[in-house]
């Protein structure tokens, strides 16, 4: 489903309500559990009673939570408690440049969600980590199998970079190996073939393990096209026993598993049309629609599945749209008058909004960095 956010929010807050909410020139629709449409129309009374600021946060906090999972196709919050996080470089790089780690980071603005913008998230960077494979392979002595399930979220990406990383075990000598790494292909008959897709000659110290990176993007577009054909690599080593050398399991609680890091292009957003709108405090005496902060914190919903950020602030809308106010909208009002009982009224709901960056375990326990749009309130208004 790819319904404007801005619809969204607005039906959600007035259907938990039992109201209706029609904004100006358009219907917003809400899903039936069998998928079926539902006009907010066929809701009855009128939405400006919708408008209790404690009943709002509430509201605002449990359209958070059903957002994020549908955002990121989840049918339920991933459990990944215990889950030790794996300290690698991209992902120590993307905590520290984002200071994701801090107990009050400060965002980047993300960029304005508009109408025709995508309501999900938009994947910036994806860690992808190693998996048993679902059939395994007779290989040669000291050849290991290395296989990785893709996220269903990177289908449609753009990939601009794709590179899986492999650490070696530290070694009281130097090293004299040639690496050669293969795409495993299975053909319809049932034969097993390996492509090559890079080599590497390594003559270096090992005291303190050591990362080797193979450029996979050929491979990982090949294998987003086509998901059915990734039967993963296979690794091959000559000067010594790769699968002597390779971390596999995780050793003294740190995880040093080959995985693959994946970077797709960031997709452009259109800016909408800046408006006017009102910001008050929380104990503010304000009736009019305004726009009220609100600070959702992941770990008091007992979310560890979400790295970071822990928290940040979403805001709220609340308030009255009484038709003395509408002079701004002179298209709401003149319905209203024309049609009085089969109109619904003018709802206090987000009028612009904007994306958070957002960095999580999904199910398969891949890490996920992207940005995820419609998160922050930045204004409020009637409609």
């Amino acid at each position: 489903m790819s319904i404007s956010l801005q619809r969204v929010c607005l039906v959600w807050l007035c259907a938990l309500s039992a109201v209706a909410c029609v904004p100006s020139g358009e219907q917003a629709l809400l899903e039936e559990e069998d998928g079926a449409p539902l006009l907010a129309e066929q809701i009855e009374s009128n939405c400006s009673r919708c408008g209790d600021k404690r009943e709002r946060r509430a509201m605002r906090l449990d359209m958070i939570k059903y957002q994020i999972l549908n955002q990121l196709g989840l049918k339920e919050a991933p459990n990944v408690t215990l889950k030790n996080l794996p300290h690698i470089p991209p992902l120590d790089t993307l905590l520290d440049h984002y200071a994701m780690q801090a107990d009050a980071p400060h965002f980047v603005p993300g960029p304005e969600y508009g109408d025709d913008d995508d309501f999900y998230l938009s994947a910036e960077k994806v860690l992808t980590f190693l998996q048993p494979p679902p059939d395994p392979l007779e290989l040669a002595l000291g050849d290991q199998q290395l296989y990785f399930q893709l996220p269903s979220n990177l289908q449609q990406s753009q990939v601009q970079t794709s590179h899986l990383w492999i650490h070696l075990k530290p070694t009281r000598h130097t090293l004299h190996l040639n690496m050669t790494l293969y795409q495993v292909d299975r053909q319809p008959s049932g034969q097993i073939d390996f492509v090559q897709v890079k080599r590497k000659t390594l003559e270096k110290k090992n005291k303190h393990g050591h990362w080797v990176v193979f450029d996979v993007k050929k491979t990982l577009n090949h294998w987003l096209k086509h998901p059915s054909e990734n039967h993963g690599f296979v690794l091959h080593a000559t000067g010594a026993d790769i699968t002597d050398l390779l971390a596999i399991s995780e050793e003294n609680g740190e995880s040093k598993k080959p995985f693959i890091e994946t970077k797709v292009e960031k997709q452009k957003h259109r800016r909408t049309k800046r408006m006017i709108g009102l910001n008050c405090e929380e104990n503010a005496d304000e009736v009019r629609c305004c726009r009220y902060p609100l600070t959702v914190d992941f770990e008091e919903f007992g979310w560890d599945w979400i790295i970071a950020p822990k928290r940040y602030e979403a805001n709220y809308c609340s308030g009255e749209c009484p038709y003395v106010f509408l002079q701004k909208y002179p298209h709401t009002h003149l319905v209203q008058q024309a049609n009085p009982q089969g109109s619904a009224g003018p709802c206090c709901a987000p009028r612009k909004m904007s994306s958070i960056s957002m960095l999580y375990f999904d199910s398969d326990f891949n890490i996920i960095y992207g940005m995820l749009p419609g998160m922050v309130v930045d204004r409020c208004g009637c409609s």
